[in-house]
Formats: C-alpha cells, structure tokens, sequence
C-alpha cells in the first residue's frame, strides 16, 4: 500500500510540475496503469465488461465466497488493473452498509496488482469471500454491485438466491486483485 501511495504521489508531484511547462494536460490523461499496459490498449469501461460469480465455495468459521468475474463483452480489446470495488443492495436496490478489504482471501492468495489486456469474450477473475452470520451484526444482502478496477460505475449482479437475501457479517467483503486464472472450485 505504501509504495502504491508513494507512486500515486509521485504522478501527482510531476503533474503539478509540468502544469506549470504547459505540459500537464498530456500527463493528467494517461494514468499509470495505462501506461503500464500501453498507450494503445484503453482501459476497460463499465459499459465493456458484465459481471458474474462462479461457484460457491464455503470453508470453516462460517466462511462462504464466490469466484467474481469480469467478462469482456465489447469488441475491441481493452485492460484492467487491480482491484474491484464491491457493495451489497437489498431486494430493492437501496445501498447497504459494507466495507471491502483487499488482498488474500480464506480461499485464494492475492495475485496483487497486474496490467491485463483483454480481448472481446475473455474473462478475468478474483476470489470474494465473506463470513456468514445470522446475527444482529449481519447485512443482509440480496445483490452485489462490482464496480471494475480504473472505472467509476458499477455492475449488479444478483440476487444470490432464491431466498432473495443472505447475511454478510458487518457487511465485510474480501476480494483479490484481478488475475488471469483463479481457482475454481
């Protein structure tokens, strides 16, 4: 986290610095990660990728999760790079309370943080897990909003069940970074 917030003010820092030249405009519109993955791939959009979980793996102390993947359904090829964003909803779409950690999950270690291009059809994916609870400490929870690393609108996917609602202790949710192969169960 650290050097990420050590980068971040670095890019900052030049941009400041080239605002003055007159060349700030060029650096304030390619970020790192577009840069990383190079100039001539763009970053997937929330309107280019749908939004899936695979698989419900389940382990002890009331962990349960899920395999969440980002699908590239546009045409042309663009990339991703870290994390997703994740939130609950009820049954009536109003936002719950939630928070997201990221890294290693009770399922999966964390690939950490990758430029990946993705062609049209291809799907990347993160472990999700949460622990289950039926406490007066649970969000119940019957949709998940996935908002796509680099982007700023978010996906719905759900409902989990026919129940309509499952609990989430404390609205806690652990991702992964996006990789290229997650293990399924």
């Amino acid at each position: 986290m650290f050097h990420l917030t050590r980068k971040l003010m670095m890019t900052v820092t030049v941009a400041a610095v080239l605002a003055g030249t007159g060349a700030g405009a060029a650096l304030a519109a390619t970020s790192a990660p577009a840069a990383a993955a190079g100039s001539s791939v763009p970053r997937c959009y929330t309107q280019d990728l749908s939004a899936g979980l695979r698989g419900a793996e389940s382990g002890p102390g009331n962990e349960a999760g899920f395999i969440l993947t980002l699908t590239n359904e546009s045409q042309r090829s663009c990339f991703l790079d870290g994390y997703p964003g994740l939130g609950l909803q009820d049954f009536s779409h109003h936002t719950l309370p939630s928070h997201t950690f990221w890294g290693p999950t009770a399922f999966d270690r964390d690939p950490g943080r990758q430029p990946i291009v993705l062609s049209p059809g291809e799907t990347v994916s993160a472990s999700l897990a949460f622990i289950t609870g039926t406490t007066k400490h649970a969000v119940w929870a019957s949709y998940l909003t996935v908002t796509p690393p680099n982007a700023y609108h978010h996906l719905v996917v759900g409902p989990f069940s026919r129940a309509m609602a499952f609990p989430v202790y404390r609205g806690d949710l652990y991702v992964t970074a996006m990789a290229r192969h997650t293990p399924h169960p």
